[in-house]
């Protein structure tokens, strides 16, 4: 409980600190936020709640992940992120609980509006033992981690219909701060890669030719993410993540598959889901 207090005093704070900023934006080239994999943009924006359901061969685990970024400066974001859990192992008592906060800060160190390119580098901290001991790491992290996005609007124009097209991605490695004694797997390093295409709707509508999509699908963007490694349950694993995103003024709805690639990913296709707040907007039409 006092996990979640704290969570919620730092996001209340953070939302009266510095200038707000536009989210999502370079050049005419709009990132919306992925599911999965972190995407390359400091903003101002809340994640207010991304469930997932994914069933390996020992156990089911549904989460409830929440989180909030802010921006510092134009080009640096501060974040802090959480997740719950609830675990249910094929044997034995199920799990839940909170799992350890994530504080982070994002540095966009190339934007080329032109090119609608952006690359990031991110660190992130996960302090160990805070969250519940049944499904938190004992082990302190840090996650150094490189991340871009780049849209395909220069192609030249016999391409025109696949400028809407754009890739993101992110290369981290979470590092263990000591050595645990009851979880020897809690010690390794471990590489996390994410890979995003995504082809936008509104950028086909307002950039190439009007082909007379209406709404709510003329602000789709069909997606699909795939996720290798991680250093909690999903260690090892790979998943394909074919989903769509709407994306509104001041909120997206996402939800996508959990598809498991090889079979130690898992055995059966699972599900996320995102409700996403674009607080620069939101707080900016209570202004006026």
């Amino acid at each position: 409980m006092r996990l979640f207090n704290f969570f919620i005093y730092f996001m209340v704070m953070m939302l009266y600190t510095v200038p707000l900023w536009a989210h999502g934006v370079v050049g005419k080239r709009f990132f919306p936020a992925s599911l999965v994999v972190d995407d390359p943009l400091p903003a101002d924006e809340m994640t207010l709640v991304a469930p997932s359901y994914t069933k390996g061969h020992d156990e089911k685990e549904l989460s409830l992940g929440f989180g909030l970024q802010k921006l510092l400066t134009p080009n640096i974001a501060l974040s802090i992120e959480g997740e719950y859990l609830s675990v249910n192992p094929n044997q034995g008592n199920r799990e839940k609980g909170f799992s350890n906060p994530e504080i982070g800060l994002t540095y966009a160190l190339i934007r080329s509006p032109e090119r609608e390119f952006i690359a990031s580098t991110a660190m992130s901290y996960e302090p160990g033992g805070v969250g519940s001991s049944s499904v938190a790491e004992e082990l302190s992290r840090i996650v150094p981690a490189f991340l871009f996005g780049k849209g395909l609007g220069d192609l030249p124009d016999h391409l025109s219909y696949l400028r809407p097209l754009a890739f993101t991605g992110r290369v981290g490695l979470s590092v263990p701060i000591g050595k645990s004694d009851h979880h020897a797997e809690e010690s390794d390093s471990t590489p996390e890669y994410g890979l995003v295409i995504e082809y936008s709707i509104p950028y086909l509508q307002s950039f190439v030719k009007d082909v007379g999509i209406p709404r709510p699908f003329s602000t789709m963007f069909p997606i699909i993410e795939f996720t290798y490694g991680g250093h909690h349950a999903d260690k090892g694993a790979g998943f394909l993540h074919p989903g769509i995103i709407w994306a509104g003024k001041y909120v997206e709805l996402g939800i996508e598959a959990n598809i498991p690639v090889h079979n130690k990913s898992g055995e059966d296709v699972g599900v996320t889901g995102l409700i996403h707040l674009f607080l620069d907007d939101i707080i900016g039409l209570s202004q006026r």
